[in-house]
Protein backbone atom coordinates (compact mmCIF):
# COMPACT_ATOMS: atom_id res chain seq x y z
CA UNK A 1 0.00 0.00 0.00
CA UNK A 2 1.18 3.49 -0.95
CA UNK A 3 1.17 6.56 1.82
CA UNK A 4 -1.06 9.69 0.78
CA UNK A 5 2.83 11.32 0.54
CA UNK A 6 3.69 9.22 -2.40
CA UNK A 7 0.07 9.01 -3.75
CA UNK A 8 0.01 12.72 -4.16
CA UNK A 9 2.75 12.83 -6.62
CA UNK A 10 1.29 9.70 -8.91
CA UNK A 11 -1.87 11.72 -8.88
CA UNK A 12 0.16 14.53 -10.36
CA UNK A 13 1.54 12.39 -12.79
CA UNK A 14 -1.53 11.37 -13.80
CA UNK A 15 -2.58 14.73 -14.37
CA UNK A 16 -0.21 15.55 -16.35
CA UNK A 17 0.04 12.47 -18.71
CA UNK A 18 -3.41 13.57 -19.36
CA UNK A 19 -5.28 10.34 -18.54
CA UNK A 20 -8.70 11.71 -18.67
CA UNK A 21 -12.42 10.70 -19.73
CA UNK A 22 -13.27 10.84 -23.52
CA UNK A 23 -11.68 12.12 -26.09
CA UNK A 24 -13.12 15.37 -27.72
CA UNK A 25 -14.11 15.04 -31.34
CA UNK A 26 -11.70 15.77 -34.37
CA UNK A 27 -13.86 18.81 -35.69
CA UNK A 28 -16.67 20.40 -36.65
CA UNK A 29 -18.67 20.08 -39.65
CA UNK A 30 -21.44 22.86 -39.29
CA UNK A 31 -20.41 26.93 -38.86
CA UNK A 32 -20.76 27.48 -35.16
CA UNK A 33 -22.09 30.49 -35.84
CA UNK A 34 -24.53 30.28 -38.53
CA UNK A 35 -24.98 26.83 -37.78
CA UNK A 36 -27.04 26.37 -40.66
CA UNK A 37 -23.92 26.64 -42.87
CA UNK A 38 -21.47 24.10 -43.95
CA UNK A 39 -17.97 24.32 -42.38
CA UNK A 40 -14.68 24.64 -44.92
CA UNK A 41 -11.30 24.33 -44.06
CA UNK A 42 -11.16 26.93 -46.04
CA UNK A 43 -11.85 29.07 -42.90
CA UNK A 44 -10.28 27.37 -40.05
CA UNK A 45 -8.66 28.46 -36.98
CA UNK A 46 -6.89 26.86 -33.90
CA UNK A 47 -9.12 27.29 -30.84
CA UNK A 48 -8.07 25.63 -27.37
CA UNK A 49 -5.66 23.30 -29.33
CA UNK A 50 -8.41 22.25 -31.95
CA UNK A 51 -9.25 23.15 -35.03
CA UNK A 52 -12.38 24.85 -35.64
CA UNK A 53 -13.87 25.66 -38.68
CA UNK A 54 -16.24 28.32 -40.21
CA UNK A 55 -18.23 28.91 -43.42
CA UNK A 56 -16.85 32.56 -43.93
CA UNK A 57 -14.28 34.94 -42.72
CA UNK A 58 -17.29 36.76 -40.99
CA UNK A 59 -17.66 34.11 -38.85
CA UNK A 60 -14.43 33.76 -37.90
CA UNK A 61 -14.10 36.82 -36.64
CA UNK A 62 -17.26 37.14 -35.06
CA UNK A 63 -16.31 33.53 -33.57
CA UNK A 64 -13.02 35.40 -31.72
CA UNK A 65 -15.32 38.41 -30.57
CA UNK A 66 -16.82 36.10 -28.16
CA UNK A 67 -15.82 32.05 -28.77
CA UNK A 68 -17.41 31.02 -25.23
CA UNK A 69 -21.12 31.88 -26.66
CA UNK A 70 -20.23 29.00 -29.28
CA UNK A 71 -18.06 26.12 -26.93
CA UNK A 72 -21.15 24.04 -26.76
CA UNK A 73 -22.24 23.43 -30.42
CA UNK A 74 -18.77 22.17 -31.02
CA UNK A 75 -17.82 18.81 -30.20
CA UNK A 76 -14.30 19.47 -30.27
CA UNK A 77 -14.51 21.00 -27.60
CA UNK A 78 -16.30 18.56 -25.03
CA UNK A 79 -14.48 16.71 -22.82
CA UNK A 80 -11.34 18.10 -22.99
CA UNK A 81 -8.94 16.28 -20.88
CA UNK A 82 -7.96 17.78 -18.13
CA UNK A 83 -4.03 18.38 -19.14
CA UNK A 84 -5.17 20.29 -21.92
CA UNK A 85 -7.32 22.53 -19.84
CA UNK A 86 -4.65 23.24 -17.53
CA UNK A 87 -2.00 23.93 -20.35
CA UNK A 88 -4.68 26.68 -21.72
CA UNK A 89 -4.83 27.76 -18.62
CA UNK A 90 -1.31 28.09 -18.07
CA UNK A 91 -0.70 29.60 -21.62
CA UNK A 92 -3.31 32.51 -21.16
CA UNK A 93 -2.16 33.32 -16.84
CA UNK A 94 0.75 31.57 -16.38
CA UNK A 95 2.79 34.82 -16.01
CA UNK A 96 0.33 36.18 -13.67
CA UNK A 97 -0.21 32.76 -11.92
CA UNK A 98 4.04 32.26 -11.77
CA UNK A 99 4.80 35.98 -10.88
CA UNK A 100 2.06 35.90 -8.47
CA UNK A 101 2.60 33.32 -6.52
CA UNK A 102 6.52 34.31 -6.34
CA UNK A 103 5.84 37.50 -4.77
CA UNK A 104 3.57 36.43 -2.29
CA UNK A 105 5.80 34.34 -1.64
CA UNK A 106 8.31 36.76 -0.83
CA UNK A 107 5.72 38.62 1.43
CA UNK A 108 5.78 34.94 3.83
CA UNK A 109 9.37 34.70 3.68
CA UNK A 110 9.90 38.46 4.32
CA UNK A 111 6.97 39.42 7.10
CA UNK A 112 7.30 36.10 9.19
CA UNK A 113 11.13 35.47 8.89
CA UNK A 114 12.62 33.04 7.36
CA UNK A 115 14.50 31.01 10.47
CA UNK A 116 17.66 28.92 9.96
CA UNK A 117 19.29 27.14 12.48
CA UNK A 118 22.24 29.65 12.87
CA UNK A 119 20.77 32.04 15.54
CA UNK A 120 23.09 34.71 14.64
CA UNK A 121 23.19 34.81 11.07
CA UNK A 122 22.56 38.34 9.78
CA UNK A 123 20.88 36.92 6.35
CA UNK A 124 18.96 39.50 4.74
CA UNK A 125 15.72 36.80 4.48
CA UNK A 126 15.67 36.54 8.71
CA UNK A 127 15.31 40.43 8.80
CA UNK A 128 11.27 41.41 9.08
CA UNK A 129 10.35 44.40 6.81
CA UNK A 130 7.01 46.20 6.35
CA UNK A 131 4.49 44.24 4.51
CA UNK A 132 4.16 47.29 2.64
CA UNK A 133 7.23 46.44 0.22
CA UNK A 134 6.35 43.31 -1.26
CA UNK A 135 2.59 44.67 -1.71
CA UNK A 136 3.87 47.74 -3.61
CA UNK A 137 6.01 45.16 -6.05
CA UNK A 138 2.97 42.64 -6.27
CA UNK A 139 1.10 45.50 -6.76
CA UNK A 140 2.87 47.58 -9.85
CA UNK A 141 3.31 43.58 -11.49
CA UNK A 142 -0.25 43.37 -11.36
CA UNK A 143 -0.89 46.88 -13.00
CA UNK A 144 1.88 45.85 -15.70
CA UNK A 145 -0.15 42.87 -16.58
CA UNK A 146 -3.45 44.96 -17.01
CA UNK A 147 -1.72 47.49 -18.81
CA UNK A 148 -0.01 44.83 -21.10
CA UNK A 149 -3.49 43.03 -21.49
CA UNK A 150 -5.54 46.54 -22.36
CA UNK A 151 -2.68 47.08 -24.62
CA UNK A 152 -2.97 43.80 -26.20
CA UNK A 153 -6.41 44.28 -26.40
CA UNK A 154 -5.94 47.70 -28.03
CA UNK A 155 -3.63 46.52 -30.68
CA UNK A 156 -6.32 43.87 -31.72
CA UNK A 157 -9.18 45.80 -32.03
CA UNK A 158 -7.29 48.25 -34.05
CA UNK A 159 -5.90 45.58 -36.34
CA UNK A 160 -9.88 44.45 -36.65
CA UNK A 161 -10.81 47.73 -37.58
CA UNK A 162 -8.37 48.73 -40.23
CA UNK A 163 -8.04 45.24 -41.67
CA UNK A 164 -11.05 42.99 -40.86
CA UNK A 165 -10.92 40.14 -43.49
CA UNK A 166 -7.87 40.96 -45.35
CA UNK A 167 -5.40 38.44 -43.65
CA UNK A 168 -8.24 36.04 -43.10
CA UNK A 169 -9.16 35.97 -46.92
CA UNK A 170 -5.96 36.66 -48.79
CA UNK A 171 -3.04 35.46 -46.36
CA UNK A 172 -0.08 37.33 -44.54
CA UNK A 173 1.31 39.15 -46.43
CA UNK A 174 -2.22 39.37 -48.59
CA UNK A 175 -2.10 38.46 -52.50
CA UNK A 176 -4.81 38.95 -54.57
CA UNK A 177 -6.91 36.28 -56.24
CA UNK A 178 -6.12 36.08 -60.26
CA UNK A 179 -8.81 36.68 -62.06
CA UNK A 180 -10.05 33.62 -65.19
CA UNK A 181 -8.12 35.71 -68.00
CA UNK A 182 -5.02 34.74 -70.23
CA UNK A 183 -1.49 35.97 -69.19
CA UNK A 184 -1.72 39.95 -70.00
CA UNK A 185 0.37 42.87 -68.94
CA UNK A 186 -2.62 45.38 -68.97
CA UNK A 187 -6.24 45.07 -68.04
CA UNK A 188 -9.49 47.25 -66.73
CA UNK A 189 -11.24 46.67 -63.26
CA UNK A 190 -13.99 47.56 -61.79
CA UNK A 191 -15.29 48.67 -58.24
CA UNK A 192 -18.79 48.33 -57.31
CA UNK A 193 -21.00 49.67 -54.42
CA UNK A 194 -20.68 49.14 -50.66
CA UNK A 195 -24.65 50.14 -50.38
CA UNK A 196 -27.43 47.49 -50.80
CA UNK A 197 -31.08 49.15 -50.89
CA UNK A 198 -34.49 48.49 -53.20
CA UNK A 199 -33.88 52.59 -53.29
CA UNK A 200 -31.21 52.83 -54.84
CA UNK A 201 -30.10 51.78 -59.04
CA UNK A 202 -29.76 48.20 -59.61
CA UNK A 203 -30.23 47.21 -55.54
CA UNK A 204 -27.49 49.09 -55.15
CA UNK A 205 -25.12 47.11 -57.31
CA UNK A 206 -23.78 49.59 -59.61
CA UNK A 207 -20.12 50.92 -60.23
CA UNK A 208 -18.26 53.55 -58.57
CA UNK A 209 -15.00 53.21 -59.75
CA UNK A 210 -13.01 51.75 -62.71
CA UNK A 211 -8.50 50.89 -62.36
CA UNK A 212 -6.47 50.77 -65.24
CA UNK A 213 -3.16 48.52 -64.80
CA UNK A 214 -0.26 48.29 -67.27
CA UNK A 215 3.70 48.00 -67.31
CA UNK A 216 5.08 50.84 -68.98
CA UNK A 217 8.42 52.83 -69.11
CA UNK A 218 9.66 56.01 -67.66
CA UNK A 219 8.00 57.89 -70.18
CA UNK A 220 4.56 56.20 -69.31
CA UNK A 221 4.76 54.25 -72.78
CA UNK A 222 3.20 50.84 -72.83
CA UNK A 223 5.20 47.65 -72.61
CA UNK A 224 3.83 44.15 -74.15
CA UNK A 225 4.91 40.89 -74.82
CA UNK A 226 7.39 40.75 -77.17
CA UNK A 227 8.45 44.46 -76.77
CA UNK A 228 12.56 45.23 -76.24
CA UNK A 229 13.19 46.55 -72.53
CA UNK A 230 16.36 46.77 -72.73
CA UNK A 231 18.44 49.57 -70.77
CA UNK A 232 14.45 50.53 -69.61
CA UNK A 233 13.67 50.70 -65.94
CA UNK A 234 9.80 49.45 -66.43
CA UNK A 235 6.77 50.62 -63.67
CA UNK A 236 3.59 49.60 -62.90
CA UNK A 237 1.00 51.84 -63.96
CA UNK A 238 -1.80 52.54 -61.85
CA UNK A 239 -4.72 54.13 -63.14
CA UNK A 240 -8.67 55.53 -61.28
CA UNK A 241 -11.27 56.80 -63.55
CA UNK A 242 -14.30 58.06 -62.15
CA UNK A 243 -17.70 56.79 -63.66
CA UNK A 244 -20.09 59.15 -63.79
CA UNK A 245 -23.50 60.62 -61.38
CA UNK A 246 -20.75 58.80 -58.74
CA UNK A 247 -20.87 61.23 -55.35
CA UNK A 248 -18.31 64.04 -54.99
CA UNK A 249 -17.58 62.69 -51.44
CA UNK A 250 -15.41 59.80 -52.94
CA UNK A 251 -13.23 61.74 -54.32
CA UNK A 252 -12.46 64.74 -52.62
CA UNK A 253 -8.74 65.72 -51.74
CA UNK A 254 -9.21 64.22 -48.16
CA UNK A 255 -10.18 60.86 -49.48
CA UNK A 256 -7.43 60.52 -52.71
CA UNK A 257 -4.91 62.49 -50.87
CA UNK A 258 -4.85 59.17 -48.65
CA UNK A 259 -4.38 56.79 -51.31
CA UNK A 260 -0.67 55.52 -51.86
CA UNK A 261 1.15 52.05 -53.70
CA UNK A 262 3.78 50.63 -51.93
CA UNK A 263 5.08 46.93 -51.93
CA UNK A 264 5.59 46.90 -47.74
CA UNK A 265 3.23 45.03 -45.95
CA UNK A 266 2.47 45.56 -42.38
CA UNK A 267 -0.26 45.11 -40.09
CA UNK A 268 0.62 48.56 -38.86
CA UNK A 269 2.41 50.26 -41.77
CA UNK A 270 2.90 53.60 -41.82
CA UNK A 271 1.85 54.12 -38.18
CA UNK A 272 5.63 54.75 -36.01
CA UNK A 273 7.40 55.64 -39.33
CA UNK A 274 6.91 56.81 -42.56
CA UNK A 275 6.58 54.13 -45.74
CA UNK A 276 9.64 54.55 -47.74
CA UNK A 277 8.41 53.32 -50.60
CA UNK A 278 5.18 55.24 -50.74
CA UNK A 279 4.29 56.38 -53.87
CA UNK A 280 1.22 59.06 -53.83
CA UNK A 281 -1.51 59.18 -56.98
CA UNK A 282 -1.45 62.07 -58.70
CA UNK A 283 -4.50 64.06 -60.28
CA UNK A 284 -4.52 64.20 -64.01
CA UNK A 285 -7.88 65.09 -64.58
CA UNK A 286 -9.34 67.53 -61.49
CA UNK A 287 -11.73 65.48 -59.90
CA UNK A 288 -12.18 62.63 -62.85
CA UNK A 289 -8.49 60.62 -63.09
CA UNK A 290 -5.49 59.73 -60.77
CA UNK A 291 -2.62 58.15 -61.43
CA UNK A 292 0.43 56.65 -59.79
CA UNK A 293 3.44 54.88 -61.24
CA UNK A 294 5.37 52.34 -59.28
CA UNK A 295 8.81 51.22 -60.06
CA UNK A 296 8.96 47.56 -60.23
CA UNK A 297 12.37 46.83 -62.29
CA UNK A 298 15.40 49.06 -62.49
CA UNK A 299 17.10 49.44 -66.39
CA UNK A 300 20.27 47.69 -64.98
CA UNK A 301 18.29 44.50 -64.72
CA UNK A 302 15.68 45.03 -67.88
CA UNK A 303 18.10 42.94 -70.03
CA UNK A 304 17.02 39.14 -68.42
CA UNK A 305 15.57 37.36 -65.60
CA UNK A 306 12.41 37.39 -63.48
CA UNK A 307 10.65 40.01 -61.65
CA UNK A 308 7.76 39.13 -59.56
CA UNK A 309 6.00 40.70 -56.71
CA UNK A 310 2.55 42.57 -55.54
CA UNK A 311 2.04 46.17 -54.77
CA UNK A 312 -0.55 47.86 -52.55
CA UNK A 313 -3.37 50.40 -53.32
CA UNK A 314 -3.24 51.96 -49.52
CA UNK A 315 -4.92 53.97 -47.51
CA UNK A 316 -4.08 56.30 -44.97
CA UNK A 317 -6.11 54.87 -41.64
CA UNK A 318 -6.38 57.66 -38.76
CA UNK A 319 -8.09 56.66 -35.57
CA UNK A 320 -9.46 58.34 -32.33
CA UNK A 321 -7.30 57.71 -29.18
CA UNK A 322 -8.65 56.62 -26.20
CA UNK A 323 -8.35 59.86 -24.46
CA UNK A 324 -10.96 61.88 -26.03
CA UNK A 325 -9.38 65.71 -26.31
CA UNK A 326 -6.22 63.66 -27.88
CA UNK A 327 -6.34 64.81 -31.70
CA UNK A 328 -6.71 61.43 -34.45
CA UNK A 329 -3.25 59.32 -34.99
CA UNK A 330 -2.36 57.32 -38.06
CA UNK A 331 -3.10 53.74 -37.11
CA UNK A 332 -1.74 52.09 -39.84
CA UNK A 333 -2.62 51.70 -43.37
CA UNK A 334 -5.62 49.45 -44.67
CA UNK A 335 -5.16 47.10 -47.97
CA UNK A 336 -7.85 47.82 -50.34
CA UNK A 337 -5.98 45.90 -53.42
CA UNK A 338 -3.09 44.28 -54.37
CA UNK A 339 -1.20 44.46 -58.54
CA UNK A 340 0.26 41.36 -58.72
CA UNK A 341 3.29 40.99 -61.51
CA UNK A 342 5.25 38.34 -62.43
CA UNK A 343 8.03 39.52 -65.52
CA UNK A 344 9.85 37.20 -67.69
CA UNK A 345 12.58 38.91 -69.60
CA UNK A 346 15.10 36.89 -72.51
CA UNK A 347 17.85 38.87 -73.73
CA UNK A 348 15.84 42.19 -73.44
CA UNK A 349 12.56 41.10 -74.83
CA UNK A 350 9.78 40.48 -72.42
CA UNK A 351 8.53 36.93 -72.76
CA UNK A 352 4.66 36.33 -73.32
CA UNK A 353 4.30 34.45 -70.05
CA UNK A 354 4.75 37.21 -68.27
CA UNK A 355 1.52 38.73 -66.55
CA UNK A 356 0.21 41.39 -64.15
CA UNK A 357 -3.54 41.58 -62.56
CA UNK A 358 -5.11 43.22 -60.14
CA UNK A 359 -7.41 41.86 -57.49
CA UNK A 360 -9.50 43.67 -54.13
CA UNK A 361 -8.49 42.59 -50.89
CA UNK A 362 -10.87 44.26 -48.66
CA UNK A 363 -14.11 44.75 -48.15
CA UNK A 364 -16.78 46.23 -45.41
CA UNK A 365 -18.94 44.92 -42.97
CA UNK A 366 -21.74 45.13 -44.82
CA UNK A 367 -20.63 42.58 -47.75
CA UNK A 368 -20.01 39.03 -46.45
CA UNK A 369 -19.33 36.69 -49.13
CA UNK A 370 -22.21 34.39 -48.56
CA UNK A 371 -24.57 37.46 -48.95
CA UNK A 372 -23.19 39.53 -51.32
CA UNK A 373 -21.25 38.25 -54.58
CA UNK A 374 -17.48 38.78 -54.50
CA UNK A 375 -17.59 40.05 -58.43
CA UNK A 376 -20.73 42.35 -57.77
CA UNK A 377 -17.73 44.30 -55.44
CA UNK A 378 -14.90 43.99 -57.45
CA UNK A 379 -14.60 42.63 -60.78
CA UNK A 380 -12.61 42.09 -64.42
CA UNK A 381 -15.94 42.40 -65.97
CA UNK A 382 -17.70 45.65 -66.33
CA UNK A 383 -20.38 46.17 -63.27
CA UNK A 384 -23.47 48.48 -64.70
CA UNK A 385 -22.92 52.33 -64.56
CA UNK A 386 -25.29 54.50 -62.69
CA UNK A 387 -27.60 56.00 -65.77
CA UNK A 388 -28.41 59.01 -64.27
CA UNK A 389 -28.09 61.31 -60.75
CA UNK A 390 -28.29 59.25 -58.03
CA UNK A 391 -29.85 59.67 -54.40
CA UNK A 392 -28.47 61.98 -52.43
CA UNK A 393 -29.65 60.20 -49.15
CA UNK A 394 -26.22 60.56 -47.02
CA UNK A 395 -27.53 57.32 -45.10
CA UNK A 396 -28.42 55.42 -48.37
CA UNK A 397 -24.75 56.19 -49.84
CA UNK A 398 -22.86 55.09 -46.65
CA UNK A 399 -21.84 58.75 -46.15
CA UNK A 400 -23.06 58.96 -42.53
CA UNK A 401 -21.17 55.49 -41.43
CA UNK A 402 -18.40 56.55 -43.16
CA UNK A 403 -18.08 60.04 -41.76
CA UNK A 404 -18.47 58.32 -38.36
CA UNK A 405 -15.68 56.14 -38.56
CA UNK A 406 -13.42 59.04 -40.03
CA UNK A 407 -14.41 60.87 -37.00
CA UNK A 408 -15.36 64.33 -39.59
CA UNK A 409 -18.33 66.37 -39.97
CA UNK A 410 -21.01 65.25 -42.18
CA UNK A 411 -20.61 66.97 -45.72
CA UNK A 412 -23.43 69.36 -47.04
Amino acid sequence: MFRFSQSVPLFVIWLAVGICPTQAAETNVMCPVLQDQQATTDYAITYKGREVRFCCSECVMEFEKHPEIYENVLPQLQNLPLRLRVQQFMGTYGGLVIGGSLLMLLIGLRVYRWKRPAAKSTSVMQRRISPAIPLLLLSAYLGYEVYSLQDQLHQQQLEDEIHFATFYDFGYPPVPRRPDVKARLSGSYYRGNDERSPKLFNNGNYRTAKFDVSVCDADGQPVDAGDDVTDRALFLKFEIERPPFTPDFLYNPDMMGGMFLTAQCDRFLGRDEPVPDAVVLTETEPMQRWQALFPIRSAEQSCCGQSRGTVYVCEKYLYQPRVSFLPRRRGGSRFHYGISFDLEIEHGIVTAASDVYMGALYRTRKLPTWRVPMTQWFSHEPIPELPGPSTDDPDLLGITDHVARKGGKQPR
